[in-house]
């Protein structure tokens, strides 16, 4: 539930942003410098630690850094300047589906039953959100549920 609550926050953030015109890869260059900020705390020990791997592979670590994550949400805050939440949302909860038929296809692992259920689990929540979104507004709402007695 806190993942959801904080996926949707970065997805609100994106959106609001684009009302100020502050550029996609400004938004996330302050998003990982908090964040920076939040989790040092905790981690400094664990990196001090693990200081020698990570000098030994900071070009892989890098590389997949700007790859994976900041590339995502560079191109997630870009997306909101031209789409409502709601797509940039369903476009995320495809990712689960795609990871599993890319990981099948280049033969990486293979699909477990806790995966399957994920995937339909966040299917599920896909189409719910497809379906609620062409309800008009007072669909769900019953002119007798409110009367008080």
């Amino acid at each position: 539930m806190l993942a959801t609550f904080c996926w949707s926050g970065n997805f609100i953030v994106g959106k609001f942003a684009t009302l100020f015109e502050i550029p996609p890869l400004t938004l996330n260059v302050f998003r990982w410098i908090s964040v920076w900020f939040i989790l040092i705390p905790f981690t400094y020990k664990e990196i001090f630690r693990n200081l020698s791997y990570i000098k030994k592979n900071w070009l892989v670590i890098s590389f997949m850094g700007v790859i994976t994550i900041s590339t995502f949400n560079s191109v997630v805050y870009f997306a909101l300047n031209y789409t409502q939440v709601i797509n940039a949302v369903l476009m995320l909860s495809a990712i689960p589906a795609a990871t599993i038929v890319l990981s099948s296809l280049m033969k990486i692992e293979k699909t477990n039953v806790f995966q399957l259920i994920g995937l339909l689990v966040s299917s599920s929540k896909g189409s719910l959100k497809i379906l609620i979104s062409y309800f008009p507004d007072n669909f769900f709402r019953s002119t007798n549920c409110c009367e008080t007695f």
